[in-house]
């Protein structure tokens, strides 16, 4: 019999050693993704999207063009980015359905006669930035002659190619649209005529040097209606040379272009005056949109005369723009830093202006604001943008559709360059693989440009829209609400100081579109057309008054505000009038306004206040009071303002709220309560300083993207600790699909090295030994211990069992018998207040009747309700034990607790010394009643931190022993 129980030992001691060493691999189960996945077919990327298949072949190092893993039904294909050198004759026969096909960036400097051969219906074709140049062996006219149905060429950024390519437009008469480099003497001949069809022309001009008045001679009797002029590195003026020939850029070179309605000229640095110049031919014509894009002097002869002149724009500078019928006009970084009177306002363009774009210049130095207050008397005034060039630091909204590498970017007027194939989210947190296998491989289009009149009932082509690259356009993170205008903002501070020109001569040229009432509101007329106001980083200084409010006049669709980097809106009123804004953005400004400044905001959806530059704005006024009247909101922006508090019921007035960004802050712990924003797609708290999550808000937030699918949660660049006590944090990172990078980031570990949460949970098994396995061994040691002594204890008790139950007969004399359990009705009597029922009911009893098996009294459970003290009293001497759960609630707000503990330290007697138990929270040890210290020994004071925590071993022990019978 003993052999047995010895063989049983040593095989339960072995178990428990193995289950200590490797239990991690019970304990973690790790999520599987799932989903559609795009196919990767060899080595290209094939997906069909919106009933088109495309193929992503590009950055793969090719050298020559392999058909193998390209389906023969492919509509779209991308081979960008490689090292193809020559493209060989057929080398896309076998694409006979092929309709767009982009070969940008892949240093071509060949292209056999029949490369095209079988496409005859490709429509779209990019040959951008490769080695091509004039001469048969590299470039053969008659490679065209196969693409009959060709409506779109981007054949610019090449090496001097110009008179083979004229040589080809006799098999492209149905071209629309074109991108081709210029040469020295800018020369766009007769040969334009076989292009009956061309309507947008853009020319990269980086080689010429000259332009004259017959430039466009070919064009002078075609239908273009956009010209793009890109670039001029070569074509130099020096405003301080004598013999500088002042016809290098004649006036005359536009003459007889009748039919453009779009021209779009950038980096032509000749000044701003020669510039202005140019246009007198486009009196009374269809010329619609001009956009001009640094314009100033060439910066190496930069004079202090002839900038200061060159940058003042007066009346008869302007003479022939003023006359234009404009609905666009954008003068871009142009160093233009005043305005006269008049300028903007002439009857031309009160009559048909939309959109006026200064931005990147100057405007504000001096304090020269007339283009901000004449604005008010264009009658059709939709938009009116001003901003300072160059900023230091870029800003920009990552989860709108926002461009964040250039400042306030018009779209492309021509078709220059390939584009990104469809408008794809690009959210960096994809919550599957097949989103983000598009991402990897499919380039996103993030601004639709306008297609000429010709390719906008081409089918495919609608969904498939081409861009500038030189725009420098990147991938978004997120898509916008309907609606909502992309634009981008880039922040800086002024160095001159307001009041150079006084404001009252100002007033004297409006008619009263801006005045001071002596209520202290400043009113502001705008058009009643205007949507978008954009002044940014050009106001500068206060205005130094006091309990002012703004009032806007015939502001009803003005729904975009953009008040950025300015530092002078000092308020203690309200902005009134704006019924309909939905975007307000006063980021980069030094506010000091009263708490009730932004209630008359009701149909507000975004809200922007970044990088605040008066840190005690968010203590002067609190972010709940600011949003607490915006009942619309969906979109809150709080970068960077050294926040680390919110107010615990923010948005609980803005429940439709769908994005916090919270980025660059100093939040050390999760700052949103979730169940307050149930509609909250996004939230970024990238850039703070969470070292870890609770569980609480881990299970708050996989619950929350359980019922918000699309939900995106961004934890970039916080202080993550990766240590033993976190394992579980680690994990979550692991499994939730919600995350930015993957759930990827940069930890420190126990030993403060920077390490990888991905590879740390690569080897999840070493990572949960190294915690745990020593105390696991600790653990195993100790049990062997207790096993082998209880079992030696056994062992001596059954050998000498005879003689230890006559030596206790021998000691013990029974001159009285103490009192046992079994003398009782009940075996052991709960005392606790009603608020603690939950750890008695579903902690304490569990361990008391499953596990010791003992009968217990509760009267939560075993009194009808109204029962009497009396029937309390008669419970607790009908027990053997009388066990109190000593709590906070029960010393305080428990109204028997004072006679419960009387009675239980008056009920001890000899014949049952041990009869009262406590269980303590910690937090109380010096509240308990000296009445029952006097009855109690230290063995039976049993402490416990928390009553939502089950008892551990040392506790439960600790009660059994208080419980056990003495025989």
């Amino acid at each position: 019999m003993f052999d047995k129980g010895l063989r049983f030992f040593l095989k339960t001691l072995l178990v428990i050693m193995y289950n200590a060493i490797h239990s991690e691999s019970l304990l973690f189960n790790f999520k599987k993704l799932s989903g559609n996945e795009s196919v990767v077919i060899n080595c290209c990327l094939v997906d069909q999207l919106e009933d088109v298949l495309v193929a992503n072949c590009s950055n793969l190092n090719w050298t020559f063009v392999n058909l193998q893993c390209v389906p023969v039904s492919t509509q779209v294909l991308l081979l960008d980015r490689n090292n193809l050198t020559t493209l060989t004759n057929g080398s896309f026969q076998t694409l006979t359905s092929l309709r767009q096909l982009s070969i940008q960036s892949s240093n071509i400097h060949r292209i056999e006669i029949d490369t095209f051969l079988g496409l005859s219906q490709l429509q779209n074709l990019s040959l951008e930035n490769n080695q091509l140049r004039d001469g048969v062996t590299s470039f053969n006219p008659q490679a065209f002659r196969h693409l009959t149905n060709l409506k779109q060429l981007l054949i610019g950024k090449n090496q001097n190619l110009s008179k083979n390519l004229k040589d080809a437009f006799v098999y492209l008469q149905n071209l629309s649209t074109l991108s081709m480099d210029g040469f020295e003497k800018l020369q766009i001949g007769r040969e334009f005529s076989y292009l009956t069809q061309l309507n947008n022309l853009t020319l990269y001009c980086s080689k010429v040097t000259n332009v004259t008045n017959e430039s466009f001679i070919g064009l002078w009797n075609s239908s273009l209606k956009t010209l793009s002029l890109i670039d001029f590195d070569n074509l130099q003026f020096d405003p301080d040379d004598m013999d500088q020939d002042t016809s290098l850029f004649s006036d005359d070179a536009f003459q007889n272009l009748n039919s453009l309605e779009v021209l779009r000229i950038i980096n032509c640095r000749i000044g701003n005056e020669n510039m202005a110049r140019k246009f007198k031919h486009f009196i009374n014509s269809s010329l619609h949109t001009l956009y001009l894009d640094t314009t100033h002097y060439m910066k190496d002869y930069y004079n202090p005369n002839s900038t200061y002149e060159d940058g003042v724009i007066l009346n008869n500078t302007v003479k022939y723009l003023r006359q234009l019928t404009l609905s666009h006009f954008s003068w871009i970084d142009s160093n233009i830093f005043a305005i006269a009177p008049g300028v903007i306002s002439s009857p031309q363009w009160r009559q048909n202006i939309k959109s006026i774009d200064f931005s990147k210049n100057k405007l504000g130095w001096l304090g020269w604001r007339f283009p901000l207050l004449e604005a008010a008397r264009l009658e059709k005034l939709e938009e009116v943008i001003i901003t300072f060039p160059n900023p230091a630091n870029e800003m920009s909204y990552p989860y709108l559709e926002v461009d964040s590498g250039k400042e306030n970017e018009q779209p492309s007027l021509s078709v220059p360059t390939y584009l990104d194939f469809y408008n794809i989210r690009s959210f960096t947190g994809s919550r599957t693989t097949k989103t983000m296998s598009k991402l990897k491989s499919l380039e996103t289009n993030v601004k639709s440009n306008n297609l000429t009149s010709s390719s906008k009932d081409d089918g495919i082509l609608q969904a498939l829209p081409w861009r500038n690259d030189s725009l420098n356009i990147v991938p978004l993170k997120n898509e916008v609400a309907s609606g909502f205008e992309p634009i981008a903002i880039f922040p800086v501070t002024s160095y001159a100081a307001l009041g150079s020109i006084s404001e009252r001569s100002l007033f004297r040229i409006l008619d009263k579109p801006f005045y001071l009432t002596k209520s202290a509101i400043w009113t502001y007329r705008v058009p009643a057309s205007l949507r978008t106001i954009k002044v940014m980083y050009t106001l500068q200084g206060d205005n130094q008054y006091s309990n002012q409010s703004i009032q806007f006049i015939q502001a009803a669709n003005l729904t975009h505000v953009y008040f950025v980097g300015n530092s002078i809106l000092r308020g203690t009123g309200r902005i009134k009038g704006l019924t309909n804004i939905q975007l307000f953005d006063a980021s980069k400004n030094a506010l000091i306004v009263s708490p009730y400044f932004f209630d008359e905001f009701p149909t507000l959806r975004y809200l922007i206040l970044r990088s605040m530059m008066n840190e005690d704005f968010f203590q002067r006024t609190s972010i709940d009071r600011i949003i607490q009247n915006m009942p619309e909101l969906r979109y809150l922006d709080l970068t960077d303002n050294k926040l680390n508090f919110l107010p615990p019921n923010l948005f609980s007035r803005n429940s439709h709220i769908t994005h916090v960004i919270l980025a660059k802050n100093r939040f050390s712990s999760f700052p949103i309560t979730m169940d307050l924003v149930p509609n909250l797609k996004t939230l970024d708290l990238s850039g703070n300083a969470l070292s870890d999550l609770t569980e609480e808000e881990m299970t708050a937030l996989t619950k929350h993207s359980e019922n918000v699918p699309d939900f995106y949660l961004a934890l970039a660049e916080n202080n993550i600790v990766c240590v033993c006590s976190q394992i579980k944090f680690m994990i979550w990172l692991n499994i939730s699909d919600f995350l930015d990078n993957k759930g990827n980031y940069s930890c420190t570990s126990q030993e403060g090295q920077l390490i990888s949460t991905e590879v740390l949970l690569q080897d999840v098994s070493g990572f949960y030994i190294q915690c745990f396995g020593y105390n696991y061994l600790l653990i195993s040691i100790v049990l062997l211990l207790v096993m082998s002594s209880t079992f030696l204890v056994a062992y001596l008790v059954h050998r000498f069992r005879t003689a230890i139950e006559a030596s206790l007969v021998r000691i013990f004399i029974k001159a009285f018998r103490p009192m046992k359990s079994s003398d009782y009705k009940t075996h052991v009597f709960i005392g606790y207040a009603d608020e603690d029922v939950g750890f008695v009911r579903h902690i304490l009893l569990r361990y008391l009747e499953e596990d010791l098996k003992v009968s217990t009294f509760v009267h939560h459970r075993d009194l009808a309700p109204g029962y009497s003290d009396q029937q309390m009293f008669e419970a607790m001497r009908d027990s053997w034990r009388i066990l109190l759960v000593i709590t906070q609630t029960f010393l305080n707000n428990y109204d028997l607790s004072d006679i419960i503990m009387k009675y239980a330290s008056h009920s001890v007697s000899t014949a049952n010394e041990k009869r009262v138990v406590l269980l303590v929270q910690q937090t109380q040890l010096y509240n308990i009643p000296g009445s029952l210290y006097d009855v109690l020994e230290d063995s039976r004071i049993i402490v416990i931190s928390d009553l939502s925590a089950h008892l551990d071993y040392a506790q439960r022990q600790a009660i059994k022993q208080c419980l056990r019978d003495i025989r």
